[in-house]
């Protein structure tokens, strides 16, 4: 399928760089708070797991970040249905992006940072809810699902039946996300070792390349009015 039929949103560009943020924002925030984002299903396993720690200041951060981002991804649904042009997806990104580019500056408080962050997250999360790489759904932050849509692709390929031409395709574009979402973790989790809290600021380039990308694609294509 040519770019050129595509939605902004919905190209490989877009797909990679939003996986790529999401792998990167979550193994920022494990690291250093000790809490995810992003995942809030694997917070919801790391306070069972944890239940019994004497750490509990991250059991009661991983609860601020289920709670901040379901309020987040709430006030996204709102944003949402009340939006006017296209450009609102980038509005949904300034949050987070704001934020992470700041971080390095602001006195240490985790009790305030990771409540904003995970906000910011839902409004992310619910801004692209129903991505699309090329005309196949994937989701941003929670990779599992887009690696057995990949095996499930591979699996018919191997296989041979079927239309291989498509199966191909959806093996190729499951494929890119999750070796996105995988380099963005391992990139993050790298530069964690050498410059510490520097390190979200993968994160904020990641999102500013977005942004620039989506407005200057819905710019040239003159869908302010209509892609929404």
């Amino acid at each position: 399928m040519e770019s050129r039929n595509l939605l902004p949103q919905n190209t490989r560009m877009m797909a990679n760089l939003l996986s790529f943020s999401g792998g990167a924002l979550d193994v920022f925030c494990h690291m250093y708070y000790h809490s995810l984002v992003a995942t809030q299903t694997g917070n919801i396993l790391l306070l069972v797991a944890d239940w019994r720690s004497n750490s509990m200041s991250h059991n009661l951060l991983r609860c601020f970040s289920i709670f901040f981002f379901s309020l987040g991804f709430l006030f996204g649904i709102w944003f949402k249905d009340h939006r006017r042009n296209a450009y609102w997806r980038v509005y949904g990104l300034l949050p987070l992006c704001v934020m992470t580019a700041i971080l390095p500056f602001l006195p240490p408080n985790p009790f305030i940072e990771l409540p904003i962050i995970a906000f910011s997250a839902g409004i992310m999360m619910k801004t692209f809810t129903g991505s699309q790489i090329e005309n196949h759904p994937f989701v941003i932050f929670m990779t599992s699902g887009n690696y057995r849509r990949m095996l499930t692709a591979l699996y018919y390929v191997i296989e041979g039946s079927g239309d291989q031409r498509e199966y191909r395709r959806q093996a190729l574009n499951y494929g890119f996300i999750v070796g996105s979402f995988l380099g963005g973790a391992v990139f993050s989790a790298i530069l964690m070792h050498f410059i510490h809290i520097w390190s979200i600021w993968l994160v904020t380039l990641s999102l500013i390349t977005i942004m620039v990308y989506y407005s200057s694609e819905v710019k040239r294509l003159g869908l302010k009015e209509t892609n929404l």
